[in-house]
């Protein structure tokens, strides 16, 4: 029987459910009733939480280091673990968080790191009743920011884990979505705290933060699907991770990302003491420093339209430049001219570059993947691997950044208390040192910068950058090369889709299936055998 004659007839196989009673099948979960609403209450929940989630994290930044190195009498060393202590908690609760998930299931694990933020807040929020006991005030700094940073990285991978699934045609734009608020909580962080500090004393910044994370309990209950809807996970290979690490040109483009991460977050633990050399306030310096956050949001849909006409290879080797360019306007390695208008920027030319570096980073990383994960059954799951490794790098950035920078401004003499009117020598000192530790941070820069060139394919974007610019005409850009063709097209495997998890939570098989509960049986009867 043709095709055509098919169409018109009733088809000869008559399945039905033996297994899946009329009435079972309305226990399993239904985003049906959320189509058509201006606002969905899911995304709704995640956006908010993961704003206000990154706002406890970036609200310390102008008002700790004060209260850690005048009240507490911590180094500024110390001071830069605190903050890396963070990332870190992160880096090594991602390698278990799997298992949590498959033992608590996704809900109960995004309810538990909800209670574990409220009271690392509230912790963090009792610290100025112990800076009469230094190794207290330093000890419970560290468990404090630690059990943050591990329970955010549970909030983390298990809300990318829900956007393909509950958004499998709207990835690209409800990640898009969640990303600028995770931005915009570390830009408004800083600013935030800083005027709650100054309005209501040292506690209630970290306290109102408390008091929303358990409200933030209840539409997590109430907006989710229970976990008995959703597929195990038990079954599923795990994506062969150790193979990326095979690849020089993968492992460059980790350090790049892991350099542009520093080039932001390594002067956290002293640049309101260095704010404090050009005689400026706390709440000043928290406004400065969120200007890398305003341009890296501002570039955040210019960069996609600069991908259509040069490479990924291209941005992310433009992208330390600018960085490394940026960095040095800010402490000038020639000795002169430290001004804070140098600063500012300098600080732009950071955040323009931590745009150029993120938004392509894992398209770029799935295409470096695909020569060395040849397995068939990885072939759609290269975002995943790509999706992982870009958390492992921005964590690792945001780890050594502070850890680094505050040890080596410690080193160069930056340890001085600028606040009052401090003598001219005091501030001398504080701005050698802070060159010092920014000529340093330059020179890793730099190291990456010339690895991901000759070994990340960078010349290769920029002969062809140079080539399109003698030309004037644009060159014919390969399947891989474009940063929204979907992964799931059978002409390329390389670049991100719609429909592909990013996620630290990085797993084989279709997260849609997760919707349906686990797969009917059938029997199917034929009609000449009746």
């Amino acid at each position: 029987m043709s095709s055509d004659q098919q169409g018109d007839q009733k088809p000869l196989m008559q399945p039905f459910s033996v297994l899946e009673p009329e009435g079972k099948k309305e226990s399993a979960y239904n985003s049906s009733k959320y189509e058509g609403k201006c606002v969905d209450p899911r995304l709704m929940t995640f956006c908010i939480t993961n704003f206000v989630i990154n706002v406890g994290i970036s609200q310390i930044a102008p008002f700790y280091p004060g209260l850690a190195a005048d009240k507490a009498g911590l180094s500024y060393s110390q001071i830069g673990l605190v903050f890396s202590i963070n990332p870190l908690g992160s880096i090594l609760f991602s390698f278990v968080i799997g298992s949590f998930i498959q033992v608590w299931g996704r809900k109960k694990c995004l309810m538990i790191a909800l209670v574990v933020q409220s009271s690392v807040q509230i912790l963090f929020g009792c610290l100025n009743f112990m800076t009469d006991n230094k190794a207290l005030f330093f000890s419970m700094s560290l468990i404090s920011r630690f059990f943050q940073g591990m329970s955010r990285s549970v909030y983390s991978t298990v809300t990318f884990a829900y956007v393909p699934i509950f958004w499998p045609g709207e990835f690209q734009k409800k990640l898009a979505i969640m990303e600028t608020m995770t931005a915009l909580g570390l830009l408004f962080g800083p600013m935030i705290g800083s005027v709650l500090n100054y309005a209501f004393g040292y506690s209630i910044p970290f306290f109102v933060i408390a008091i929303f994370f358990l409200c933030a309990e209840v539409p997590t209950y109430t907006q989710l699907p229970p976990d008995s809807t959703m597929k195990s996970f038990e079954k599923k290979k795990k994506l062969p991770i150790g193979k990326a690490f095979t690849s020089i040109k993968v492992i460059v483009t980790i350090m790049n990302v892991m350099s542009i991460t520093a080039g932001y977050t390594y002067f956290n633990p002293f640049f309101v003491n260095h704010m404090q050399s050009f005689g400026l306030s706390e709440n000043v310096a928290a406004f400065i420093l969120t200007i890398p956050a305003i341009f890296y949001i501002g570039m955040v849909n210019i960069i996609p339209k600069i991908g259509k006409y040069v490479k990924k290879t291209f941005m992310m080797s433009l992208a330390l430049v600018v960085c490394f360019s940026g960095n040095m306007l800010e402490a000038p390695f020639w000795g002169e001219g430290n001004t804070l208008a140098s600063v500012i920027i300098g600080l732009i030319l950071v955040g323009v570059s931590q745009s150029f570096s993120m938004i392509p980073s894992i398209p770029q990383i799935s295409e470096f993947l695909a020569p060395v994960v040849t397995d068939p059954q990885f072939k759609n799951n290269l975002t995943d691997m790509a999706s992982a490794l870009f958390i492992m790098s921005m964590g690792c950035g945001s780890l050594v950044g502070p850890l680094l920078g505050g040890s080596v401004y410690d080193g160069f003499g930056g340890n001085v208390n600028l606040s009052g009117s401090p003598p001219q020598e005091l501030i001398d000192q504080e701005r050698e040192a802070f060159r010092g530790a920014m000529i340093c941070l330059g020179l890793w820069q730099l190291i990456a910068a010339t690895l991901f060139f000759f070994f990340g394919d960078g010349y290769k974007g920029w002969s062809d950058c140079c080539r399109t610019c003698s030309t004037g005409q644009q060159l014919p850009q390969d399947e891989g090369q474009q940063l929204t063709k979907p992964l799931n097209d059978d002409t390329s495997d390389d670049v991100m889709s719609d429909n592909d998890t990013l996620s630290s939570e990085a797993s084989v098989g279709n997260d849609n299936d997760l919707l349906q509960g686990p797969p009917k049986k059938t029997i199917t009867i034929r009609k000449e055998a009746l």
